[in-house]
């Protein structure tokens, strides 16, 4: 923080907007106008970048209704959020990068926050007050307490039975969501809509599922009413938002003047298709680029598979070759014409969609990846594995197997994290390997790491592939033997040279 004070740098305050420089642009409303119509589990970088951000678009138009987010934070590194926004009047700053241009905007959408391990009661009051119509979510892929392979609830999660067991202290955004839906039921209070903003295929359905089973887990009255009175719209979200790194903060600093202690960064592209399903009144997203529609699916069906499952496809490969950033690994020609075979693989599986060109989506899709500006860390694209191959390729992967096809390059990528999942790079150095729920592959782990049919059998992630298609685990288990005997380079190249003879 001290390199940044050197520079005549303004902190950032509700007092101090109109001090910024002109180059800044800040909020021209009026904040004290703002209604927290909205609270959101999980204010990190991608929240900041996204919804808030669509929210500061529609506040500074006079026809709008002043839309406000209310911020929760679940986890330990939310702390930091909370200190550092509560220090900024809950402002902070979106620093959108491309490739040859770069904007600087500060964000005053957020009107609080509350840090939940330290203040549950108050929490689960903000939850269940009237004023809020929506409880949106950006909790991760496994935040949701649902099996990838069966969709069975995991009741038996111990962050689960402790929020069964102690209502009034939750862990979970599930728990804190019921406690806050018992409390409306109680009081008579109105319905609302809870609305999920991750990369989950159907992800309003899913946290349908989850919230209606840990209900009824806790009582039969309070699922049939949580039932009748909550929507679960479907969305599908987009926008590359890195982790904010020590770089950008000092460029905020030098090159804009303001002292701002939690900054997001994105790209400029951003999307959002809704479901338009809201049980209580929604702000108005169509007037500020938002697509509401009747039905999410095929387009989060062809965002999921292209680009989250291109992210997956030239991740791992990139963290092998001791790549750190997407943009480097989007620029390699060898990974460069792997995604690209990736997308041409995938793109059968997939229906035409009135309104969007998927040739030029792929197009997009590799422009974006090699944008320098990002700097989009291969270590957070490849966190999490078993549940974004499980999501972003098993589908795709499935759905050409039962239609007959021998895909390669799909196979090739589930290797290439089999491959990973080791720990070291091609130079010997280690990654980190964050992933909860890397247990699924503890047999295949202390095997060697070299029999795919162990990993492929872990039914909570696989369901039963292994068994229905015995020929397809051949298949990865050759990728995984070359990735082993000859390295990332010379694996890609025998895969891309496979395409040539099929």
């Amino acid at each position: 923080m001290s390199s940044y004070t050197e520079h005549t740098c303004i902190a950032l305050r509700d007092s101090t907007l109109d001090q910024l420089a002109d180059s800044v642009a800040r909020p021209r409303y009026d904040r004290r106008q703002m209604f927290p119509g909205i609270v959101h589990i999980g204010v990190g970088g991608f929240n900041r970048s996204h919804l808030a951000v669509y929210l500061d678009d529609l506040l500074a138009r006079s026809d709008s209704a002043r839309w406000g987010e209310f911020g929760i934070g679940l986890l330990p590194g939310d702390k930091l959020i909370h200190s550092a926004l509560a220090q900024q009047d809950f402002l902070y700053g979106l620093l959108q990068v491309d490739i040859d241009t770069e904007s600087y905007r500060v964000i005053g959408s957020l009107v609080g926050h509350l840090y939940a391990p330290e203040s549950q009661q108050a929490v689960i009051e903000r939850l269940s007050a009237a004023e809020f119509a929506i409880v949106s979510l950006t909790v991760t892929e496994v935040g949701y307490f649902i099996e990838d392979a069966t969709g069975r609830f995991l009741e038996d999660h111990e962050d689960i039975r402790h929020d069964l067991a102690h209502p009034d202290c939750p862990r979970t955004w599930l728990g804190f969501v019921a406690a806050a839906a018992e409390r409306r039921m109680r009081r008579g209070g109105a319905p609302f809509t809870l609305l999920s903003c991750d990369n989950l295929q159907a992800n309003g359905d899913t946290a349908r599922k989850a919230v209606l089973s840990f209900a009824e887990a806790r009582s039969r009255e309070l699922h049939d009413w949580i039932k009748a009175n909550i929507s679960f719209p479907n969305s599908m979200v987009d926008r590359i938002t890195p982790r904010t790194t020590e770089e950008n903060r000092a460029t905020i600093a030098q090159k804009y003047g303001v002292l701002d202690l939690s900054p997001v960064v994105s790209e400029p592209f951003r999307q959002w298709v809704l479901e338009d399903t809201f049980a209580a009144g929604r702000p108005a997203w169509e007037h500020v680029g938002a697509q509401m529609t009747t039905d999410v699916a095929p387009y989060e069906k062809a965002k999921m598979r292209l680009l989250n499952g291109g992210h997956s496809c030239i991740g791992y490969s990139a963290d092998l070759l001791g790549y750190r950033t997407i943009a480097e690994a989007a620029g390699d020609p060898l990974l460069r014409q792997l995604l690209t075979q990736f997308m041409a693989e995938v793109r059968p599986t997939l229906a035409l969609l009135s309104g969007m060109d998927l040739d030029a989506y792929c197009a997009t899709i590799i422009k974006r990846f090699a944008n320098p500006a990002i700097r989009d860390q291969v270590s957070r694209v490849c966190s999490d594995g078993c549940s974004k191959i499980a999501k972003f390729i098993l589908p795709s992967w499935r759905d050409l197997l039962e239609n007959g096809e021998t895909p390669r390059v799909l196979p090739f990528v589930i290797a290439s994290w089999l491959h990973y999942l080791r720990g070291l790079d091609e130079g010997g150095r280690a990654m980190a390997i964050a992933d909860p729920l890397l247990g699924h592959l503890q047999p295949f782990l202390e095997a060697g790491g070299g029999d795919a049919g162990l990993a492929l059998s872990a039914r909570p992630l696989f369901g039963a592939l292994a068994f229905d298609h015995p020929r397809a685990v051949r298949t990865v288990q050759a990728a995984l033997d070359e990735l082993r005997s000859s390295g990332v380079r010379a694996a890609i190249s025998q895969t891309l040279a496979g395409l040539q003879t099929t």
